[in-house]
């Protein structure tokens, strides 16, 4: 009877009641100074351990290095013809557009030169005119045998030579416009005076006969240059089109992004660098040509690449490997490793997108431990 009265405790009190029972009676056999520590220690704790997910990111390896500004197109405008300034528009630093007139030289002789020109065409013409009318009068009495073949024909060439003198004659003009066309200084794209090395009233001298000095620079700094070198070590990995930064010195705010515009394909002999340029946008006109910046150019990039966290990456004497949570415990997963950049580090193979990872190796739980996760962020 005591047996089948035990088995009916035990069924009602289930295995976990003995367990605590049996605790129970394994604390009671101890000696009064260890019982104390024994009921006052808690059970064994799980362990909290901070996780991320992989993430499909673009990753590029760079170099910092440091750059100059400089304007899209620098041009300096010299006089074709000589003569007195008779206007000077512009000054320094003030903008301009395509085409507009930024001096004038006076050129008296020049323009009756023109009016001449222009009354001779209009003389050749009404000489044309009436060597035409000669020419129809003779064709017409030819045709009836009233006049000579040979008066028909010289009445024929008096009218090819009124008319080649027509030409000759409105060439000349045209000559002439063209010459005047130059007294115009004008701006050739839309853009800011850097220099003006004339006054109203200087004379100047044509570009033909010796004069090195311009009248005006002009600069397109709606884009601007940036000028960097290249070490011999990063330039296999240059490519036309990968991101640049350009962060200006004294200038506050993010950098500028860009891209590599262009490059030499040649190094310098003495430094081993090569010249390479990035345009970036001169947004508001806070960039000037002259500035120094500091630039950091992609010389590799990986698309849509599989990345973590570079702390979540550890190392020992098997290689590289990452903590992965698998069921509730701990797994060191080996992974291969690309390019680590910006605190992120590219996962070649080894580890598949939807993997659990912990955040960080250093201080992390040993393999085998079971843990709860708390999600990064």
């Amino acid at each position: 009877m005591r047996r089948s009265s035990g088995l009916a405790i035990i069924g009602v009190l289930g295995p976990g009641a003995l367990i605590g029972m049996a605790v129970a009676g394994y604390i009671s056999l101890l000696p009064p100074s260890e019982k104390a520590v024994a009921a006052a220690a808690p059970p064994p704790a799980t362990q909290n351990v901070e996780t991320i997910r992989p993430i499909r990111a673009d990753i590029a390896r760079s170099f910092a290095t440091n750059g100059t500004l400089e304007a899209y197109e620098t041009t300096d405008l010299y006089p074709k013809v000589s003569g007195y300034l008779a206007e000077v528009r512009v000054d320094i630093g003030d903008r301009v557009k395509a085409g507009q007139v930024l001096a004038v030289i006076s050129l008296p002789e020049t323009e009756k030169q023109l009016a001449q020109a222009e009354a001779t065409v209009a003389s050749k013409r009404a000489n044309l005119a009436l060597q035409q009318i000669t020419l129809q009068r003779q064709e017409g009495l030819l045709k009836i045998q009233g006049t000579a073949q040979q008066t028909y024909d010289e009445a024929k060439a008096n009218a090819s030579v009124a008319a080649a003198e027509v030409d000759l004659a409105i060439a000349t003009a045209d000559q002439i416009r063209t010459m005047l066309a130059y007294t115009k200084i004008v701006a050739p794209f839309d853009g800011v005076v850097a220099h003006r090395q004339v006054n109203r009233g200087d004379f100047v001298q044509a570009a033909t006969t010796g004069r090195t000095t311009p009248l005006f620079t002009v600069q397109r700094v709606d884009i601007i240059r940036v000028f960097c070198n290249v070490p011999e070590s990063d330039v296999s990995r240059l490519r036309v089109g990968l991101g640049a930064s350009v962060k200006p010195y004294g200038l506050e705010g993010k950098p500028i992004i860009g891209k590599i515009a262009r490059f030499e394909g040649r190094l310098d002999p003495q430094t081993r660098n090569m010249r390479t340029e990035i345009d970036v946008p001169n947004v508001g006109g806070r960039l000037y040509p002259g500035m120094y910046a500091q630039v950091t150019l992609e010389t590799e990039l990986h698309r849509n690449a599989l990345t973590v966290p570079a702390p979540s990456v550890g190392t020992d004497p098997n290689g590289k490997f990452v903590y992965a949570v698998q069921q509730g415990k701990i797994v060191r997963q080996p992974v291969h490793i690309g390019m680590t950049e910006g605190g992120m580090a590219e996962i070649v193979s080894g580890l598949p997108d939807t993997a659990e990872i912990v955040m960080s190796v250093q201080g992390a739980p040993v393999p085998g431990t079971i843990v709860k996760t708390i999600p990064h962020g």
